[in-house]
């Protein structure tokens, strides 16, 4: 079996293979194809919000290589898993770990494709107006931070016109309420300063909790207004509402309106179109080329029955298959792959049949039969390699149609669930915020790209392996 299944380039393959260097346009397309390709196995160590080195207390830990690593094991007050960006800033924002040598080591890209980020914009303080602006404009409503060097909140207020108004909270380090108070039109009305808090209290306000409700207190202690200053000059921080422009808080191509980073979107996104090309080549390939074989090879009964048996298979409507299941089951890659080479394998069926018919009929295969050859030692060894030349001019051209196929069923909402990093769905955003134009031209590029490089590498294949044009009839 093992001598069957080993396929060996003869003079007739090699020269067709430089035949396909020779035309450059398509080889440099499938050079960049495979620089990509290449990018998307190291997705892990490229686009992520794990840290690729972390070095504290003298230990250096491999985050993207294992387990979760818990925010304690870097001195961190919680037990989830850590928040690397933060960590990275709360080492550099403190003396204890910059004398100690602690660093953290981020991708390229530090964020994930299926992560939800929390973007800050600055408010700015104008004292001729006597409010704080966003953008240019006075910040309507909303509120107002400031962050302890670990990322947790410091300090927190509501704005209303520009100007303070409303609760005002504070806490510690650890997340756990110490201050409290509140601001009228730009005032401070009252302002306590808490001692010790009762339990729970942290909880919520380290999630970022700002009623007064829950915070009931042992030691509290009021002070006058006069007793207390809060400057109103601090440079504060707002979340910016999805999505946001390119180049905001890190984000090189911005975010969606669902907070994911459009660039770990596309990058993901490819990540799955390159594994969906895999598994639709590789699954359609085996099931036409095994069925167009065997109709080719046996003929008889066996041949009329499987025709028919594909007619009717083929007039099925699978969108409406697609539809229906979209609708009862949950989709996954896989399970969605199976329904669309189910209908995609039928059109390689009838070449590899007829160029099956072709080549069992020649002398080479009846000379092998003198000699004793088997049916699976002349289909393993001689039909299909004279066959498969046929067929491979295919490929570029069925990547590039299930690549059209997935974007266009999750972009109508039939295909991946909208959390997974799909280029349909970013399309899908993107017509529907017009006036987020980064979402819309960073995936029509990269489709655009993508199909441009595909055809460009199926032009040259197929003109390559052209027998009319490279052979010659004595």
């Amino acid at each position: 079996m093992r001598r069957l299944l080993h396929f060996k380039l003869n003079p007739n393959t090699r020269r067709k293979l430089l035949r396909f260097r020779s035309i450059q346009r398509g080889y440099f397309s499938f050079l960049i194809l495979a620089f990509f390709v290449v990018l998307a196995l190291f997705g892990p160590w490229l686009v992520n919000n794990r840290a690729l080195i972390v070095s504290h207390g003298g230990k250096w830990y491999f985050p993207t290589l294992g387990a979760d690593i818990s925010g304690k094991t870097f001195g961190l007050d919680y037990d989830y898993e850590t928040d690397y960006r933060a960590l990275k800033e709360y080492f550099e924002n403190t003396e204890k770990h910059k004398t100690a040598g602690d660093w953290v080591l981020l991708p390229p890209v530090p964020f994930n494709g299926r992560e939800v980020c929390d973007v800050f914009g600055n408010l700015e303080w104008r004292e001729a107006e006597k409010k704080y602006f966003l953008k240019g404009e006075v910040f309507a409503e909303g509120k107002a931070y400031l962050l302890h060097p670990n990322g947790r909140f410091r300090r927190e207020w509501s704005v209303l016109g520009g100007k303070l108004h409303g609760p005002f909270c504070g806490y510690d380090i650890h997340g756990s309420l110490t201050e409290r108070g509140r601001w009228e039109h730009g005032t401070l009305a009252r302002y306590e300063k808490l001692s010790a808090q009762t339990e729970g209290t942290g909880a919520a306000a380290a999630a970022g909790t700002t009623g007064m409700a829950g915070a009931a207190t042992a030691g509290v202690t009021t002070v006058g207004v006069g007793g207390f200053s809060e400057p109103l000059l601090h440079n504060l921080r707002c979340f910016l509402p999805y999505p946001n422009a390119p180049l905001t808080s890190g984000h090189l191509l911005g975010t969606d309106e669902s907070g994911h980073d459009v660039l770990a979107r596309l990058f993901y996104g490819f990540r799955i179109l390159c594994v969906a090309s895999l598994i639709y080549l590789t699954l359609t390939y085996l099931v036409g080329i095994s069925i167009g074989c065997a109709m080719g090879y046996f003929g008889g009964w066996f041949d009329i029955i499987a025709q028919r048996l594909i007619e009717v298979w083929s007039n099925i409507p699978y969108l409406y298959l697609i539809i229906f299941l979209s609708s009862v089951l949950i989709p996954n890659l896989f399970g969605l792959m199976i329904i669309i080479v189910a209908f995609s394998w039928i059109t390689l069926t009838y070449y590899m049949r007829t160029g099956t018919y072709r080549e069992k009929e020649r002398d080479y295969i009846a000379a092998a039969r003198l000699l004793g050859a088997g049916n699976a030692r002349i289909i393993f060894r001689h039909i299909l390699p004279n066959t498969l030349s046929t067929v491979v001019t295919f490929v570029p051209f069925m990547v590039a149609a299930v690549v059209f196929q997935l974007t266009a069923l999750d972009f109508l909402g039939f295909g991946l669930p909208p959390t997974e990093p799909t280029w349909g769905e970013m399309l899908r955003q993107g017509t529907e915020n017009f006036e987020s134009p980064w979402i819309l031209a960073s995936v029509v590029t990269c489709l655009v790209v993508l199909l441009v490089l595909i055809t460009f590498v199926g032009e040259a294949v197929r003109e390559a392996f052209d027998p009319k044009k490279f052979t010659t009839y004595q």
